[in-house]
C-alpha cells in the first residue's frame, strides 16, 4: 500500500485543477438557448406559420394550452440540469407542475369546445399521425443532446433527471409544433400529443437504466 504522504504529495504537485461548473440556471439556459436555435431552424426548414399562431391566441383555450407547454417544457428542462448537480433539493421536480397543468386544461377545453361547438367527430384513431411522428422526430434527438450535455454529471438518480429533460424536450417539441401547423386541438390530436410524449419519456428511462457508465 502506497504511504499516505507520499499519496497527497504527488496529488499536491501532480493534480490538476478542477474547473466548478457554471450555476445551474446559467447552464439550462445555454442548453435551452441551443435547443431554440434548433428548433427556430427546424421551424424555418418546414415553413412555420407564426402568423397564423398568433392569430389562434385569441382563443383561451389554445393560448393556455400553448402556453402551458412551453413553461412546463423550460421548467423541465431547468428542473433537470438543477437535479444533475448532486445535492439539489429534490423539490426541483415540481418545478415543471404548474405548466403541465396549464397545458393539460387547455388541451382540455380546447377539445371540448372542438366537440361542443364545432361539432367534431373523430374519422381515425391515427389522424393525428403526422403529429405524433413530429413531436418524436424532434423530441427524441432533442432529449439525446439534452442527455449527453448531462451525462457526465449525473447523479446516481440518473433516471428521474432523463425523464425531466425528455419531458421538456418532448413538450418544446410540441410547442414548436403549433408554430409548424397551426391548429386547435381536437380529441384525437390532444390524446396523440401526451401518448407521444409519454412513450418518449418511459423509452429514455428504461434505455437511462441501462447506461453503461459507472455511477
Amino acid at each position: 500500500m502506497r504511504d499516505t504522504g507520499k499519496l497527497i504529495e504527488d496529488l499536491a504537485t501532480t493534480a490538476k485543477p478542477v474547473k466548478a461548473l457554471a450555476p445551474p440556471l446559467a447552464r439550462a439556459g445555454v442548453l435551452l438557448a441551443g435547443i431554440i436555435a434548433v428548433m427556430a431552424t427546424v421551424m424555418a426548414a418546414f415553413g412555420g406559420h407564426v402568423t397564423e399562431t398568433l392569430a389562434h391566441l385569441t382563443s383561451m383555450p389554445f393560448t393556455l394550452e400553448l402556453a402551458g407547454a412551453l413553461l412546463a417544457g423550460v421548467g423541465a428542462i431547468v428542473a433537470a440540469v438543477t437535479l444533475s448537480i448532486p445535492g439539489r433539493s429534490q423539490t426541483w421536480s415540481y418545478l415543471p407542475l404548474p405548466g403541465l397543468a396549464l397545458w393539460l386544461a387547455g388541451g382540455g377545453l380546447e377539445c371540448y369546445r372542438q366537440v361542443s361547438d364545432l361539432g367534431y367527430t373523430p374519422v381515425s384513431l391515427f389522424d393525428s399521425s403526422d403529429c405524433f411522428f413530429f413531436i418524436v422526430g424532434v423530441g427524441l434527438p432533442t432529449a439525446a443532446v439534452t442527455y449527453v450535455f448531462l451525462r457526465r454529471h449525473l447523479p446516481i438518480d440518473a433516471v428521474r433527471v432523463t425523464a425531466l429533460a425528455t419531458l421538456g424536450s418532448a413538450l418544446l417539441a410540441a410547442t414548436l409544433l403549433q408554430f409548424v401547423h397551426a391548429h386547435g386541438t381536437n380529441p384525437i390530436d390532444f390524446a396523440t400529443h401526451i401518448v407521444a410524449v409519454v412513450l418518449l419519456i418511459l423509452l429514455t428511462m428504461t434505455l437511462a437504466r441501462f447506461d453503461p457508465r459507472p455511477r
